[in-house]
């Protein structure tokens, strides 16, 4: 088996070319793209036989992020692995979220970088065990709150659900009666029934069991 094709990615050229040069002398990976910009990584991946991309990742910037469903159309199987300033169980749960199967920080030396990378490449998951056990809860409580959120609006009627969907998306009482054509006391008397179906006690809560349910 040769040896991974990788390509890096990073908003500052002095580390990602750093982390380059470091690579040069392992075998088992080739450094095909360094990258500082999304559209340098699109066309990395496009114009070049890349099996992973190491992206930085940036709760403040998700222009890494924001690239993933334009890099997957372009080769379903690239592998992601994401690099940090540092642990945030935050960020990788939306970097999972995203399709990304390696975690590193910027601290991480050469050896595991390596690790990460190959296993990556391999269909592997590559993510520190220190982060795994919360990250792994954390999807269970959503994966909980989902079905428990489904349920409960199963209840409602269709009306009643364009509502709830009219109220996700910010409009008021008096948008909702224009647009469906009926009352505002109508629109008032739905929401009554929608709160005390979801069995909660204001809009937002309503709201909030209906972004889950993706009820929009």
């Amino acid at each position: 088996m040769g040896a991974t094709r990788v390509l890096l990615a990073d908003h500052h050229r002095s580390f990602v070319e750093a982390l380059a040069i470091l690579l040069t002398s392992e075998p088992r990976v080739d450094v095909v793209r360094v990258a500082v910009r999304p559209d340098e990584v699109v066309a990395g991946v496009r114009d070049q036989l890349v099996d992973v991309a190491v992206l930085t990742v940036d709760d403040s910037d998700a222009a890494f992020l924001d690239l993933v469903p334009r890099l997957k159309a372009l080769r379903p199987d690239l592998g992601l692995v994401a690099v940090c300033e540092e642990d945030d169980p935050g960020l990788l749960l939306r970097a999972v979220k995203h399709g990304f199967r390696g975690w590193m920080t910027k601290a991480a030396d050469v050896a595991e970088l390596l690790d990460v990378v190959t296993g990556v490449a391999g269909g592997e998951t590559r993510i520190p065990s220190r982060l795994l056990t919360r990250l792994l809860q954390t999807l269970l409580e959503e994966d909980e709150e989902l079905r428990d959120a489904t349920v409960r609006c199963s209840t409602l009627t269709d009306r009643e659900r364009e509502v709830l969907a009219a109220l996700s998306r910010g409009e008021t009482r008096m948008e909702i009666a224009d647009r469906l054509a009926i009352s505002p006391n109508t629109v008032r008397t739905h929401t009554q029934r929608i709160l005390a179906k979801l069995d909660v006690h204001t809009s937002v809560a309503a709201v909030t069991i209906a972004r889950r349910a993706a009820i929009r």
